[in-house]
């Protein structure tokens, strides 16, 4: 009994003390499906069945000619987790549900939905502990750093097949909207690899492998061409049947931090030297904009800050930012750069 398919069998199935308490073989398969596990055909979910039958954790009953199921009563899901749930548990349940519920698959969301029912249960129950640790989840919050857009709309059923996956490192074929591009029609099916999922600043983005680009071995600078993808500008996605070997050399975390690749059309590292009016910078004392940060007075009173930064789209959006509190000294590729700009926006607005 360690495969996920047999823990997923063990999660689905009733108990004596269920209203329903027998399964046929085909809902069990329905609802693996609907989980995200493959299952191919019937008779390898009865074959597991049979298997964890004999294993003595799972009954069985005949209605004419079809097999029922159920799990003996090892666990009893939420109505006794409840019971047995801490106060800590609880929250700590309560907030992954809140916080991470629409960031997992639904192979792991159906599978511990119980345990957030039954953490919604001890919270809700009058026990000595239960008010400060019902109270903690209204004292939390996360706000995003800028200026709130409505977020796009999602579908569930491209979140639940990029998911699923992404989970089970599964091909994708999908057809994408790029940018700017109202059309659908005319546009074509690509099969890639789903290697993560990242939400920033309220959108959801897929982190994917085209397998149709390998890197060549005459070439070794060349690398596998990896890109972002807009969850929703999917228009469509459908898995292709296939599973696919995880890179080895693929991070997330080295493709967040070290590639910064949800900064936007990211160049090579640069020192950059900024002065700042008033207390317009006073936040980086506190929060650096690179490891290498070091801050001066100048003779004018304002505050330079100097690091090594990588120049991106996210860059100059931060720097935008401050409008005329902020003066870039270096480099000189991205002080004439913002000059120019500026130049035009008193050009346009006939300053």
């Amino acid at each position: 009994m360690n495969t996920s398919l047999d823990e997923a069998i063990l999660r689905i199935l009733p108990t004596e003390r269920d209203a329903t308490s027998w399964m046929t073989t085909s809902d069990i398969r329905q609802q693996l499906e609907e989980r995200g596990h493959r299952t191919k055909y019937q008779k390898k979910v009865l074959r597991e069945l049979v298997k964890l039958e004999k294993q003595k954790v799972v009954l069985s009953t005949s209605n004419g000619r079809e097999l029922l199921w159920q799990r003996k009563p090892w666990l009893q899901g939420a109505r006794d987790s409840a019971n047995r749930m801490g106060a800590a548990e609880a929250v700590a349940f309560h907030i992954l549900q809140r916080f991470a519920g629409n960031k997992l698959p639904a192979a792991v969301t159906r599978d511990i939905e119980p345990l957030f029912a039954a953490a919604n249960v001890r919270l809700s129950q009058e026990k000595a502990d239960s008010r400060i640790y019902r109270a903690w989840p209204d004292k939390v919050d996360s706000v995003d750093g800028t200026f709130a857009l409505i977020r796009p709309n999602l579908p569930e059923d491209i979140f639940h097949v990029i998911a699923t996956a992404t989970f089970f490192e599964r091909e994708v074929s999908l057809r994408y909207r790029p940018a700017g591009k109202l059309d659908t029609e005319d546009l074509k099916s690509k099969i890639v690899w789903p290697l993560a999922l990242v939400e920033s600043a309220g959108v959801m983005y897929m982190v994917a492998q085209d397998p149709s680009f390998e890197p060549r071995k005459d070439k070794p600078k060349i690398k596998w061409l990896r890109s972002l993808f807009r969850l929703d500008r999917i228009v469509s996605a459908a898995e292709s049947g296939k599973t696919f070997a995880y890179p080895e050399d693929f991070s997330l975390r080295s493709y967040v931090e070290a590639e910064q690749a949800f900064n936007f059309l990211t160049e090579p590292a640069v020192q950059l030297s900024v002065a700042f009016d008033g207390n317009a910078g006073n936040h980086l004392k506190e929060t650096p904009m690179s490891k290498d940060q070091k801050l001066e007075t100048l003779d004018d009173g304002r505050l330079k800050v100097t690091g090594t930064v990588i120049p991106s789209l996210k860059l100059r959006w931060w720097l935008r930012s401050f409008g005329a509190s902020v003066e870039i000294l270096s480099p000189p590729s991205l002080r004439e750069e913002f000059a120019a700009e500026y130049r035009t926006l008193a050009t346009r607005y006939r300053l």
